[in-house]
């Protein structure tokens, strides 16, 4: 309801505030001079006086919530939307003082909208470094909950991070097994069999204090330490066992051949001396054999070249069938009729295919089968030896390809050192799956020459 005819000015305020006070300095002035000219006033002056205050009261009301109350509500609500959602209102309607405090909340309203802007982008190009990092990185509160992670987490931890949300940290370390040593800079995962290196931040904020996290899988580079270490250790065992092989391999060759002239010299001679020249000559067959090992072990050099492996392995598989038909054990073999060639040392592959039948044999009982195939798969070759003997128990399963360890009496512990160091120099892989009682699994994979 617009009552006052006239347009307002663009100082309405002061306007409307100028008005009321005319009115009321009208109403002091009316009643002094009723005051003044009816002394003393009797009752009815004093209705109308008070009749002439309650109308200009009312009219002095009216201007004045025109011109003040109004757009006081005005300003009053279009600041709040303004602080709400930092958009200025950008509307005509008040003028005055009360249309300048607007503009200035419009323009205030403005700037802050451009540090948002600005501090949103900022945040969204530091959230994108974070999420692009391979480091996983995690923050928790004050109360050990967890309140961000990022992909990076999530890859080393093959989770989803929504899954953890709010959840406590001890619960996620619970979850993985993960031990932390005493410097709180390594840890070990047991469920995913990985070592991570910790850094931990303490991010001080006086309301809400936070700690950062962050996860750096480490696990590739400490198996490649543990393989440079191996590798040396092996070169330098390799050239002990070379030195010990040649400096015993002219006194075996002396004394396998003195047994062999002993034996023609005496010629017809007692069971007793029979029996002790027949051992003389199988323990220095087994000396020759155990020199030809150390000398395989310590071989670096192979002379490779294009080679058939269907029939090295063949070659190798009849070998080790007539020491199975000794001990009633029956070898299967099953190939592929495609030619499969590879960039091979031939004896050396064939000794350690016939080393793993070999221990294969070991482990089997008596009228145990062993299994062989030989299939192509993409670009290698894939042989897979499978018996059903003893198994090899867990807590050893990491020692299977280490030198001078061995599971069987008597044996010197190279058989499973020589089968690798001969794959690895043939650019293949080996693998070792086994499970105890119930057998053992050797997957061999070797590149294909192209």
């Amino acid at each position: 309801m617009k009552i006052w005819p006239f347009s307002r000015s663009e100082s309405s305020t002061s306007y409307g505030a100028t008005i009321s006070i005319f009115f009321f300095s009208l109403i002091v002035f009316v009643e002094v001079f009723i005051y003044l000219l009816f002394w003393p006033p009797a009752l009815q002056y004093w209705l109308i006086i008070l009749s002439l205050d309650l109308v200009i009261y009312f009219v002095s009301s009216i201007f004045l919530f025109q011109f003040l109350g109004e757009p006081l509500i005005q300003l009053v609500n279009r600041v709040k939307h303004t602080s709400i959602t930092l958009e200025p209102v950008r509307t005509i309607g008040l003028r005055g003082e009360f249309g300048e405090i607007l503009r200035d909340v419009d323009r205030l309203a403005e700037t802050l909208n451009r540090e948002r802007g600005g501090l949103l982008e900022t945040y969204g190009e530091y959230r994108n470094i974070v999420e692009s990092l391979e480091e996983g990185i995690m923050m928790i509160d004050s109360e050990n909950r967890i309140i961000m992670m990022n992909r990076g987490m999530e890859k080393i931890f093959s989770t989803n991070r929504a899954d953890w949300k709010e959840k406590y940290f001890e619960n996620f370390l619970r979850t993985y097994g993960m031990i932390i040593d005493e410097t709180k800079s390594i840890v070990r995962s047991k469920s995913l069999d990985k070592k991570l290196l910790l850094r931990e931040i303490q991010i001080d904020i006086k309301e809400n204090p936070a700690t950062l996290y962050i996860f750096n899988d480490v696990t590739e580079l400490s198996n490649l330490e543990k393989a440079l270490g191996r590798a040396e250790q092996l070169a330098l065992l390799g050239k002990m066992t070379a030195s010990i092989a040649h400096e015993i391999k002219t006194p075996i060759a002396s004394m396998k051949l003195s047994v062999q002239l002993l034996r023609k010299q005496l010629g017809n001679i007692d069971p007793d001396s029979g029996e002790t020249l027949d051992i003389l000559e199988k323990e220095t067959k087994r000396l020759e054999e155990r020199s030809l090992q150390f000398l395989t072990f310590s071989k670096t050099n192979f002379e490779l070249k294009p080679v058939d492996l269907l029939e090295v392995l063949e070659e190798a598989v009849k070998l080790a069938r007539i020491r199975a038909r000794e001990r009633g054990i029956k070898i299967e073999f099953h190939a592929s009729q495609e030619k499969m060639t590879v960039n091979g040392d031939e004896n050396s592959l064939s000794s350690a295919f016939l080393n793993v039948l070999v221990n294969g044999m070991d482990a089997s009982v008596e009228n145990g089968v062993i299994e062989v195939k030989l299939d192509k798969v993409r670009t290698s070759a894939v042989i897979i030896f499978t018996d059903r003997g003893n198994g090899i128990p867990p807590d050893y399963m990491d020692y299977v390809f280490e030198p001078f360890f061995t599971l069987k009496s008597g044996g010197t512990g190279l058989g499973m050192s020589i089968v690798k160091r001969v794959i690895d120099a043939h650019g293949g892989r080996i693998e070792v799956k086994s499970q105890e009682g119930q057998g053992t699994v050797i997957l061999i994979r070797i590149p294909l020459l192209r």
